[in-house]
């Protein structure tokens, strides 16, 4: 579409409708003023420095998205290229009007005058792209395993019982402490029973009994297990399979047979 009026007179008098006495007269004035200070900015923080040819020659394209977003970030550009859309600017036109330092318009000159090429180092560092999509996919497919875990005891770790059973395990020492008590009562009192009854068989009447002993037919005698007239031979017992090994025992031996009239 040919326009009858300059492109740069269009894009003046939409920035500036009314000019006040602070704004620049014309489109050049204003580049000269605002927008040649934000591009030499810009290419100073994109590049570091100018020592290669390609920061002093960076080929910025006003009609190129990335290059606009990059001097975008500049008050007097944002407001340039929102005037580029408002009126609906073609590429053509665009680049007819982008005709100063640092833009595409810049480079392609310095290309023609010096018969060279200045490489666009900007995306070197970019590798190609890589589609993780059927990758991304794959990973995600679930296998059910069955996996068995055997834990082995070490012979120095004390082997854990259940809680439980802890309670039977005590009735059971105890009942052993008991029965360990018991004998080791019974027995001796045994051996000192059968010593008293031996002398006395012999004569020495003046042995007297084991005291525990006179102690449990006392008992039993109290409690009505034998009556008190009864009286027991040693002997007799002992003959029989000995006094209990408890002197505690409520159970009597059974009374020796009397002696014939």
């Amino acid at each position: 579409m040919h326009r009858k009026t300059p492109i740069s007179v269009l894009v003046y008098n939409h920035l500036f409708p009314t000019p006040r006495s602070e704004d620049p007269t014309s489109f050049s004035a204003h580049l000269s003023k605002n927008l040649v200070g934000e591009v030499r900015i810009e290419t100073a923080t994109f590049y570091g420095s100018l020592d290669t040819i390609e920061a002093r020659y960076p080929g910025l394209n006003y009609s190129h998205p990335p290059h606009r977003k990059r001097l975008g970030r500049f008050p007097h550009h944002a407001r340039l290229f929102k005037a580029f859309d408002e009126l609906r600017l073609t590429e053509t036109e665009i680049a007819s009007l982008c005709r100063w330092e640092g833009t595409l318009w810049a480079r392609q000159r310095y290309e023609r005058d010096e018969g060279i090429k200045v490489l666009d180092t900007t995306g070197n560092e970019i590798g190609p792209w890589v589609d993780r999509r059927r990758t991304r996919q794959s990973s995600h497919i679930k296998v059910k395993t069955d996996i068995e875990v055997e834990i082995e005891v070490s012979g120095n770790a004390p082997a854990q019982r259940p809680q439980q059973q802890q309670p039977q395990q005590d009735e059971d020492m105890m009942d052993e402490d008991s029965d360990e008590e018991i004998e080791s009562i019974g027995i001796p009192l045994n051996q000192r029973l059968i010593a008293a009854a031996a002398r006395r068989e012999q004569g020495a009447t003046n042995v007297m009994m084991d005291a525990d002993w006179e102690k449990y037919l006392e008992r039993a005698q109290e409690r009505g297990e034998i009556a008190g007239t009864v009286q027991y031979s040693i002997p007799a017992v002992l003959a029989q399979g000995g006094v209990p090994t408890n002197p505690h025992d409520r159970t009597m031996p059974p009374a020796p047979p009397s002696a014939p009239a």
